[in-house]
């Protein structure tokens, strides 16, 4: 087989001497510091520089805000001895940031807050799992979605190494011109706008008889069970694993975190005209054991419209995955073709079908990293980093950016004389995206194929995910 291989930390192209501020996406952002007084010299000495290189890219760099802010640093102790970094993790009732956001006007857990703390542990070294537990305990411990561990050095305050870790798994760490290439990434974070929470539901818009009779709740219910047995899935994890019983009640009872379900799967449903998508893991679910009410529909809008929940007649839906404004961003970067309904009840490209719909039919999300993939059967598009040379966490609009301007790339789908079905790509420091097109010759079950080649064509490692500099 024709292998394509993955590039290694070192091959992988570099964003880090990107002038950031070239870039159409960037903006001068609004930057605040609170915590400092009492830290180490360490921490004191980088916060300093940091701040520096904010304001010399054009940012500003305030005092005070309320709500009007793009990055809250908010720096951290954490103590030294002999137990391991994840055990030193300091809790308090309530974490401190919740009363950071309160105190600055912004929503609990909001993506614009960043914990710094400084540590004698030097987190590149360490395995991606156990770096992704040590990131997901601080976060939890602290409210933070985001956490930069500085590590310092024998003389006083010398950083030799800073990670920038986030919700998603990313641990990218920098051990050269450490505060310009943090406060790059940085930028890039607070640049991509949270849309996560921007949907509207349209009551009853889905007849309960057509809604029963869609055949995707259980097409999506049969393709999770199989990611889980393949390992594409992991078990959800409960937020009590990270705090203690006390913060997960005050979690659940004012927050609704409960638990983190990892992944994602979506199909295009043409008798609904729209996408189905699991719903979001905040909902306590399970994406290795859907059932029909764990699934939501998606109108099938463009992306400059508001992202339409449609209900079905007498039901609430839930929250639909995050990922689904990548999704529906990049189902509208690729050609439409038309589909006609088979005498077997499914449906299949047809250039005189009843049903206008997006090249690509379904996909999948992911968080494990992949070594090599068989170029002959699934297409791999590597990432811009010319334009994109950091990574935006998903539901926003950078990452919805992204993957439209991957699916535009690849020759697959552009390309109709491509006879691949399948495409990937990933996701800078977090996982996979995947899907299948609508070509001649593709199952009639959605993703069972696209399955079939992770399973014997595709090189994944649940273990470890490339965090390229």
């Amino acid at each position: 087989m024709t292998a394509s291989h993955i590039p290694s930390d070192s091959a992988a192209p570099s964003g880090a001497d990107r002038d950031l501020a070239t870039l159409p996406w960037w903006r001068p952002c609004l930057v605040q510091l609170v915590g400092l007084g009492g830290q180490g010299p360490t921490l004191v000495a980088f916060a300093r520089q940091l701040l520096a290189a904010f304001e010399d890219q054009g940012h500003t760099v305030l005092e005070e805000s309320h709500g009007d802010i793009d990055l809250l640093l908010m720096a951290v102790r954490v103590p030294d001895g002999p137990a391991p970094l994840k055990d030193r993790l300091p809790e308090q009732m309530p974490p401190l940031a919740v009363t950071t956001c309160q105190e600055n006007g912004l929503t609990v857990g909001s993506r614009q807050v960043v914990a710094l703390a400084d540590v004698p542990e030097r987190l590149g070294d360490l395995p991606h799992q156990e770096v992704v537990q040590i990131a997901r305990t601080a976060m939890a411990r602290m409210a933070a979605p985001k956490v930069l561990f500085i590590t310092r050095g024998k003389r006083p305050g010398e950083v030799v190494e800073a990670t920038l870790c986030t919700l998603e798994g990313g641990h990218p760490s920098e051990t050269h011109r450490v505060p310009d290439r943090m406060r790059d990434r940085l930028v890039a974070a607070a640049c991509a706008r949270d849309v996560a929470d921007s949907y509207e539901v349209v009551p009853d818009a889905v007849p309960a008889r057509a809604w029963d009779a869609s055949p995707a709740p259980a097409q999506l219910a049969r393709a999770g069970r199989a990611m889980g047995e393949l390992g594409l899935l992991p078990p959800p994890v409960d937020i009590s694993r990270y705090v203690s019983p006390e913060l997960a009640r005050l979690y659940a009872q004012y927050l609704g975190w409960k638990r983190m379900s990892e992944g994602m799967l979506f199909v295009v449903d043409p008798e609904l005209n729209a996408l189905v998508v699991s719903a979001s893991g905040s909902w306590d679910i399970d994406k290795r054991d859907l059932s029909r009410d764990e699934v939501t529909i998606v109108a099938l809008d463009p992306p400059d419209g508001p992202l339409r929940v449609l209900a079905p007649e007498g039901r609430r839906p839930l929250g639909p995955s995050v990922e689904t404004w990548e999704v529906r961003e990049f189902l509208h970067a690729v050609p439409w073709i038309r589909v006609g309904r088979t005498s077997q009840g499914t449906w299949e490209q047809c250039p005189d079908g009843e049903r206008q719909v997006p090249l690509i039919r379904a996909g999948l999300h992911a968080h494990v990293g992949v070594v090599r993939a068989d170029d002959t059967r699934i297409e791999t598009v590597p990432p811009d980093r010319e334009r994109y040379p950091y990574g935006f966490g998903c539901g926003s609009d950078l990452m919805a950016r992204v993957a439209a301007d991957t699916v535009r790339r690849s020759r697959a789908v552009q390309d109709p004389g491509d006879p691949r079905h399948y495409v990937r790509w990933p996701m800078l420091y977090h996982g996979e995206m995947a899907v299948e097109l609508w070509k001649p010759g593709l199952p009639a079950e959605p993703l069972s194929g696209l399955l079939d080649v992770f399973a014997a064509s595709v090189d994944f490692r649940t273990d470890h995910i490339e965090q390229p500099v």
